[in-house]
């Protein structure tokens, strides 16, 4: 079967839904996945071998140039067939595209907006708990349609560029990365370097990096020998494969800890005035991803012994599976 995803952005969109192809690669080996995405993070997903069809790039911009190449991107799809199309954008823009490539069956999501079902023939229902369901859980109800069942079974692969260049002190390592920011101040938790400097403190054995796209100052520490600090320093190729070996990844709500759920890595989401259960790392039910909320939806209300505590708790926790 040959299957077009159309999801162009947003990063932590794209990473919600690479899971779900994952899903349909493994129900479905022989599925040919291809996907159109902005021309910015067309190489997250052209990393990602379960995406072995063709990836269409949209280049995104404001004003006309950005209706030319939509209109370039609509020009190109109109030359191509599939068996199936998946509308996981459901936008103005995802519908134009979904209403100009010949395929029997396309299917929308019913969050569709600015008229974008009107192009599918099929649209799925949402999860039992409705729109506060996660949105990877949403995502999931196109599997249905297709004859597969909703649900995920091995974690997503993405190549990414090892970063041991930056830092000599990353290689055969497996530090604890924490990811300070986030799309929005008002998700980023203040008490990062307060956590480092208290865990490198706590646990002679642990190695932390840092790793931003905004600049951090060093935390106050006499552990320096054990903190790396590659904010500003790696690409998003360099980051993902710094999550990949990772020992456990603690951020706030971001693309990044979605990415790190994917890979199947031990996760710690720091929440307040998002949800854990919309936007935490999927599945939650999974022991290795685990989160926190701010009881006043706060950020700076969640204690750093609250998140200290938590993280030796699954560090301890991961040290007795790997020694069982």
């Amino acid at each position: 079967m040959q299957i077009l995803i159309i999801k162009p952005s947003s990063l932590g969109d794209i990473i919600c839904a690479l899971p779900v192809a994952q899903s349909i690669r493994d129900q479905m080996p022989d599925a040919e996945i291809s996907w159109v995405v902005k021309s910015r993070f067309a190489e997250i997903v052209r990393r990602c071998p379960t995406v072995n069809g063709d990836i269409i790039e949209f280049d995104h911009h404001p004003g006309v140039r950005g209706l030319r190449e939509l209109w370039k991107t609509i020009g190109d799809l109109r030359h191509r067939e599939f068996d199936t199309v998946l509308d996981f954008q459901g936008l103005l823009r995802s519908g134009l595209m979904t209403s100009a490539v010949k395929a029997p069956l396309k299917i929308g999501s019913p969050d569709g907006r600015e008229g974008s079902r009107l192009a599918c023939h099929q649209i799925v229902s949402l999860p039992n708990g409705g729109k506060d369901t996660h949105a990877i859980e949403r995502l999931l109800q196109f599997l249905p349609p297709i004859g597969l069942e909703p649900s995920l079974r091995s974690p997503v692969v993405i190549h990414g560029d090892a970063p041991d260049a930056i830092d000599s002190r990353l290689t055969n390592a497996a530090p604890v990365v924490m990811i300070p920011n986030s799309r929005g101040t008002h998700k980023e938790w203040p008490g990062f370097p307060q956590l480092t400097t208290a865990l490198l403190q706590a646990d002679p054995g642990v190695t932390v990096a840092w790793d931003s796209h905004l600049a951090w100052d060093d935390p106050p520490t006499k552990h320096g020998d054990r903190f790396i600090n590659l904010t500003t320093q790696t690409s998003l190729l360099q980051m993902v494969d710094l999550l990949r070996r990772a020992r456990l990844v603690i951020a706030n709500d971001s693309g990044p800890l979605h990415i790190a759920a994917a890979l199947g890595v031990p996760t710690l989401g720091l929440f307040g005035p998002t949800s854990p259960e919309r936007f935490g790392p999927f599945p939650l039910t999974e022991p290795r991803n685990n989160a926190l909320s701010s009881a006043t939806e706060n950020m700076a209300d969640l204690a750093v012994d609250t998140v200290l505590t938590s993280v030796m708790s699954i560090i301890s926790r991961d040290s007795r599976s790997r020694a069982a």
